[in-house]
């Protein structure tokens, strides 16, 4: 009997296998913790028995709400948590909420997955990177899900194992301004999303089945102009889509991506080419659907393969555009490229600052300075100028050419690029050895000096102390000093290698 009794034992401790590598007692109940990485001090969030679904059997389980540590102390070490890992509270019902740190990366398969009570918001971190199958299926209470994962590649799997599957109250979605993909199957099959599209501006890529059989998502669809690629079955069978823009930068739309979209009336396509379409992208939308693209490329959507057979093609009007270039400051700098451009056409726009100030960039954060756009819609942009610290100024006036559409702020410069010479001695002269403009006159003679890079912005106003203009520190290209003394403007054009 007692060998009986002690066989008993064996057989339950057996059957009771541990999971974990520590725990922390978290209020009421503890977190139990695997190490992923001791040198790296990583961590990841478990369950305290590594068999069956209910791997809480004999603990305490999460009740009310679940805050997951961003970080735990074990043995006076300070572990990241980066991950919580399979079936982490799978069937915990007690759980009403949930708030995930910044640090985490991964979430498992079933990680939450039939935690009934849990209700309301959740929030998909920046650092997310994998979704697990069925990770908060059957969350019944879930309401919104903030998605904010910048970069995520993995979210369910499969049509059958969707993160949110059978999340019966979840009906709105929203999209952190930093996400750039949306996962393969993220939200197939979500019937109660009511979402207007408010798609973030960087958003790249689309997966497929990213939204597919979301019957009750509605309105416009106008993806952002970063996107470059829509994957198959992305949104078939999204009933209540009426109308889709794609931006010029669209390359691929992959197979059914709109298939059975049967209330699809209107396309617009701001692509110069045609992006390519797979099989069935188009089928099953309205016969009379209307297709927008540009004036100059209706030919080419014509005879492109998924694009010609859709019937109603017409020309965007009109096929000249206004483009208008502005400055925030018109006593800090003057701007060029405004004026009307047809659809396809190539802008350049160019910014020339005045001495005293400098040119920051455009309104949209681009720094390009000409900048050059392919014209896709009427558009202002503004040219962004600052007063910046100068060592000497004086005022002056200067002559303007104009080249090509680019100020340049010199007068006339002789075909061997010399100065004008006092005499027999040269007043300006560039030392490419020594990499810098050494100068023939005295601080005394000197009324003003503004050294100039080739699109026209002054960089450097003031009387050098030493009678040379260091360029070392200086990017590599062509440069105008000019010179002003009582009696003469002298000129030099060189070009400055840091090499």
């Amino acid at each position: 009997m007692k060998r009986f009794c002690i066989l008993l034992l064996l057989v339950a401790s057996a059957t009771a296998t541990w999971a974990y590598d520590f725990k922390v007692q978290i209020r009421d109940y503890a977190l139990y913790f695997n190490i992923i990485d001791a040198d790296e001090r990583v961590v990841e969030v478990t369950a305290p028995l590594t068999e069956g679904n209910n791997r809480w059997a004999g603990e305490v389980p999460p009740a009310g709400i679940l805050a997951i540590p961003g970080e735990v102390v074990y043995n006076d070490r300070t572990y990241t948590v980066v991950a919580i890992g399979d079936r982490a509270f799978y069937g915990c019902t007690d759980i009403t909420a949930l708030t995930l740190p910044p640090t985490l990366t991964d979430i498992g398969a079933y990680a939450f997955s039939m935690c009934t009570a849990l209700r309301g918001e959740i929030t998909i971190g920046e650092n997310i990177v994998s979704l697990g199958r069925s990770a908060f299926f059957g969350c019944g209470g879930i309401k919104v899900v903030h998605f904010n994962a910048e970069a995520c590649q993995f979210m369910g799997g499969s049509r059958s194992s969707t993160v949110f599957g059978n999340c019966r109250s979840l009906t709105t979605v929203t999209f952190g301004s930093k996400v750039r993909r949306i996962p393969d199957y993220a939200f197939t099959g979500m019937n109660l999303l009511k979402m207007e599209w408010n798609l973030p501006e960087g958003l790249e890529y689309i997966g497929d089945y990213a939204f597919a059989f979301c019957s009750s998502i509605y309105g416009t669809l106008t993806l952002p102009a970063a996107t470059r690629r829509i994957g198959k079955y992305a949104f078939t069978q999204c009933h209540d889509i009426k109308s889709v823009v794609f931006p010029s930068h669209v390359e691929s739309i992959g197979q059914r991506a709109f298939h059975q979209c049967i209330n699809l009336a209107q396309l617009t396509s701001y692509a110069l080419l045609p992006p390519t379409v797979e099989a069935d992208a188009f089928t099953g939308i309205r016969y009379t659907a209307v297709v927008n693209v540009p004036c100059v490329s209706v030919d080419r959507y014509r005879q492109a393969e998924g694009w010609g057979s859709l019937h109603n093609m017409k020309p965007m009007q009109p096929c000249s555009l206004e483009i208008t270039v502005k400055s925030n400051d018109t006593t800090a700098g003057v701007v060029m490229g405004s004026g009307l451009y047809r659809i396809g056409d190539t802008a350049t726009l160019v910014a020339v600052c005045k001495v005293g100030y400098s040119f920051q960039g455009w309104n949209d954060s681009v720094a390009d300075n000409p900048r050059r756009v392919i014209i896709t819609d009427t558009t202002t942009y503004t040219a962004l100028f600052k007063s910046a610290e100068v060592l000497h100024e004086v005022e002056y006036v200067h002559d303007t050419v104009y080249r090509d559409g680019v100020q340049t702020i010199y007068r006339t410069v002789e075909a061997n690029d010399m100065a004008k010479p006092i005499g027999q001695q040269d007043v300006i002269a560039y030392n490419r050895s020594n990499h810098r403009v050494e100068i023939g006159l005295t601080r005394r003679e000197i009324m003003s000096l503004a050294l100039y890079n080739d699109i026209g912005q002054c960089v450097y106003t003031g009387k050098p102390l030493l009678g040379y203009i260091s360029m070392r520190s200086r990017p590599s290209g062509y440069y105008i000093i000019r010179i002003t003394t009582m009696d003469d403007d002298y000129y030099l054009r060189f070009f400055h290698s840091k090499k």
